[in-house]
């Protein structure tokens, strides 16, 4: 039995060595060259989308694996209120966002990556769909998951007003072997491109945290530990209710219009999500996404009203074939009046929306007072989002 007993702890000390010498040989590797990490790929910024141009381009890299469950849950909670505190700002900026989710060499998959996109029913779509399954050893694919954040994401060339954020979210180190990508390389090519990289520590890993933090300070970031389940707090309200039902009205004014495959495209998209939030969301995520489409001025894709609103399209130029269907059976002296009057309608209850919206954010931050509770997941991107969106010109 003694016998057994000296072979596992000679076994766990073995194990423990080897992991700190792969340690000390990754911090080595810091001097690892910028130029081996893949280029970025940047889009050009078309000028004229907005007035200034103000733009916040934000990817969660989040890892997925079986000890995640509670962050991504929280994560699909929260992800519309952290979006529309944003829009909410006096710049009124646009906001993509793009996502990679990870796991490690030995799972279904390493990373899924979702490129930057101002659709934002399609971030949250791809989202709902994450669920934590995998992992099992202590680091993941960590690497990789950065790579494709900075790499593959589609972000467009630095230029005043743009703000560029990555999150890394997650509980485990780095794998420390040749198959992956060197994080403080792909950290430092990043921040040379002017992104800004912050990172998210779920539960209280030494291993973890030591690299988290260098990859934030590298990153030009902040770093922040969290709850292991992600200490999102969710607070319910008399109004989630009412704003859960106007916002399935504000999408039943939809008009899919374009090509047959952009309407078809449109109309998928939005029942796909109108039937996610009716099913698996919370009355206060479903309140939150109602104020996004009632303050969002692109909250819909291929959508004949909003272009009109906005100005971007005119009912006398489109083409009959690209119509909804109704319109194009009406008269064209008709069809002009019946838009109107459908304008008319979501006026009306986007104005219910965000009547409503006020008197709920001064219910929640009473009661947010009178909880005291702060420091989950939310917390920690709006800390990070508030003050390096004024370092860039956005509040």
């Amino acid at each position: 039995m003694e016998r057994n007993s000296i072979k596992i702890a000679v076994a766990v000390l073995t194990f423990c060595v080897g992991v700190a010498i792969a340690s000390v040989f990754y911090f080595k590797s810091e001097t690892v060259e910028i130029t081996d990490v893949p280029e970025i790929q940047l889009e050009e910024f078309q000028a004229g989308n907005t007035s200034e141009g103000k733009t916040l381009e934000m990817v969660f890299v989040i890892d997925t694996t079986g000890s995640m469950g509670g962050l991504i849950e929280g994560a699909k909670q929260k992800i519309w209120g952290i979006i529309n505190e944003v829009m909410q700002k006096e710049a009124q900026p646009r906001v993509k966002v793009g996502l990679v989710a990870y796991r490690d060499h030995s799972d279904s998959y390493v990373t899924k990556v979702l490129p930057l996109t101002e659709d934002l029913d399609k971030v949250y779509s791809e989202l709902m769909d994450y669920n934590a399954a995998g992992g099992g050893d202590m680091p993941e694919a960590v690497g990789s998951a950065l790579v494709d954040g900075v790499s593959k994401a589609g972000w467009s060339k630095s230029r005043p007003g743009l703000a560029q954020i990555i999150f890394l979210v997650g509980d485990a180190p780095p794998q420390y072997n040749s198959n992956e990508p060197n994080v403080l390389a792909i950290t430092a090519k990043a921040a040379e491109s002017n992104m800004i990289v912050n990172t998210i520590q779920c539960g209280n890993s030494d291993q973890t945290q030591k690299v988290w933090q260098e990859i934030a300070q590298r990153g030009q970031g902040k770093y922040f530990a969290i709850a292991q389940d992600g200490g999102v707090e969710t607070i319910r309200t008399p109004y989630d209710e009412r704003l859960s039902e106007l916002g399935r009205d504000i999408g039943g004014t939809y008009m899919a219009y374009g090509s047959e495959d952009a309407k078809a495209e449109g109309m998928a998209t939005l029942s796909e999500v109108e039937s996610k939030m009716a099913t698996n969301s919370s009355a206060p995520t479903r309140a939150d996404r109602a104020l996004n489409k009632a303050m969002n001025k692109d909250a819909y894709k291929n959508d004949l009203l909003q272009d009109i609103e906005s100005g971007k399209a005119d009912i006398e130029s489109v083409k009959p074939e690209e119509l909804p269907a109704d319109l194009r059976a009406m008269a064209t002296p008709d069809r002009a009046a019946e838009v109107k009057r459908r304008i008319g309608d979501r006026k009306k209850i986007r104005e219910e929306i965000l009547n409503l919206s006020k008197q709920r954010a001064a219910y929640l931050e009473e009661e947010r007072k009178r909880s005291g509770k702060s420091g989950g997941f939310d917390a920690a991107v709006g800390n990070a989002l508030s003050e390096q969106l004024k370092l860039k010109g956005i509040d």
